[in-house]
């Protein structure tokens, strides 16, 4: 199964599959083969490999902090059968490539986000300033942002795309 991993601002793709009653997990083209049992509600064994540890975990459902070896990590995983958030179950998610264009001519107040970062469905993306109303310009859908086209000061057109998420 294929998921992304959010930590410190860094998201891996992270596969694992069930081997022989433990867990493959392959991350960036490393492979690891695991056995976890929980030792107590919210206290993780972990045997990797042939080192084993201690896991912290605290958090809910895709978002935790894991303290493993004296290690604090903020960690968000994003399951692409599973990231539709209740709240957004009636509009549609995009999937795929996104380019986002300007709804109206306007110059751009501030981009919120960097090329390579994982931005959520509704999440703000660029601030448009038009009519002297400032308007967040906003992703439909989850992705990564793959490029960026204007910057902080530019004029723009209506329908000119301002970046890419995919």
């Amino acid at each position: 199964m294929d998921i992304k991993v959010k930590i410190k601002n860094r998201v891996y793709p992270v596969q694992y599959n069930r081997e022989n009653g433990k867990i493959r997990v392959t991350v960036q083209d490393r492979s690891y083969l695991v056995d976890a049992a929980w030792a107590a509600p919210g206290r993780l064994s972990l045997l990797i490999d042939k080192s084993s540890c201690d896991a912290v975990i605290e958090g809910n459902r895709n978002n935790y902090n894991v303290l493993i070896q004296g290690n604090s990590f903020a960690v968000d995983f994003y399951d692409p059968r599973e990231r539709r958030p209740q709240k957004d179950l009636k509009r549609s998610l995009v999937e795929g490539r996104q380019s986002i264009h300007a709804p109206m001519a306007g110059q751009i107040i501030r981009i919120l986000v960097d090329v390579g970062d994982l931005v959520d469905n509704g999440q703000g993306i660029v601030l448009l300033e038009a009519m002297k109303m400032e308007n967040e310009l906003k992703s439909q859908g989850l992705g990564h942002v793959k490029e960026i086209l204007v910057a902080a000061g530019d004029i723009v057109e209506p329908g000119q795309e301002l970046l890419v998420i995919e």
